[in-house]
């Protein structure tokens, strides 16, 4: 759900949806996902579950902000791989706080490594991309923020309803989103013939993985194994791009004999990395 959300939305961007305009959207779209969550809790809102949640949902929309601004101002076939290390860093932060029940095993460390590897192979830029060390140290700041997220989600979550706390969260990125619409390329409520199209449904694809992604890591409590399975999404984007890129014309460019090879050993190491963390 991810890769598609991505690729619409690279669509949606090429037709002038605005980048700041369709992170604000997206995010509007992520938190009226999670409205229904309430209504399933079988505990009530506790003061507690607004601070956590405001907490935490503030940590993702400066994830997501940092994510931006290295996107911005590098390129995304460099910036990708860096944000590839999320894995490590979720290894690393439950290694540090110890608030997760999630044991961090040699496997679990071992395919954390191993996605960030592959996630390096099947994105890493040509010769002739010139490198920004900002935006490097943008992304890596993007993946060290999301990573501590979901290290805390699990924890958090449990200490009441797990479902209200991810309410809060997710309800607390919409508000935050709020403060970026000045700074959105153009009029923020016109619509925007073609480009909205691509970017609503982007919008949905991507709330709809938020809201699995909080049902692994805040209701299962498995943040380190969720993200490497979650690393998959650069796997599929390539093979979407490669299906659906011409017919969705989307502008990209053609792929050398190396770089299809570079890819395809990437593809293999992350699935033996997803398999690692599969076994019980």
């Amino acid at each position: 759900m991810y890769a598609c959300s991505a690729v619409l939305c690279k669509k949606g961007l090429e037709l002038g949806s605005g980048t700041i305009r369709s992170l604000v959207f997206s995010n509007f779209i992520m938190s009226a996902c999670f409205l229904p969550y309430p209504f399933l809790s079988d505990q009530p809102f506790l003061p507690n579950d607004l601070i956590v949640g405001a907490c935490l949902g503030f940590l993702f929309f400066a994830g997501q902000f940092f994510c931006f601004l290295a996107l911005k101002n590098g390129e995304a076939s460099l910036i990708t791989p860096i944000m590839g290390s999320k894995p490590i860093f979720v290894a690393l932060f439950l290694l540090v706080h110890g608030l997760s029940t999630e044991q961090v095993t040699w496997e679990i460390w071992l395919a954390s490594t191993l996605a960030a590897l592959a996630i390096a192979l099947l994105c890493w830029p040509s010769k002739d991309t010139k490198t920004s060390w900002f935006a490097l140290a943008l992304a890596l700041a993007t993946a060290a923020t999301f990573g501590l997220l979901d290290s805390l989600v699990p924890h958090f979550t449990h200490q009441s309803s797990p479902l209200n706390v991810l309410f809060f969260v997710f309800g607390s990125v919409g508000i935050f989103s709020l403060c970026l619409i000045p700074y959105t390329e153009g009029k923020f409520i016109s619509r925007r013939k073609n480009a909205d199209s691509w970017m609503w449904t982007s919008a949905i694809f991507m709330g709809g993985q938020a809201v699995l992604m909080s049902i692994a890591i805040g209701l299962y409590q498995v943040p380190t194994a969720a993200n490497v399975f979650y690393a998959c999404r650069g796997l599929w984007a390539v093979l979407l791009i490669a299906w659906l890129g011409k017919k969705m014309q989307i502008n990209e460019s053609g792929s050398s004999p190396s770089t299809i090879t570079r890819r395809g050993i990437g593809a293999c190491i992350l699935i033996f990395g997803v398999w690692l963390t599969s076994d019980p």
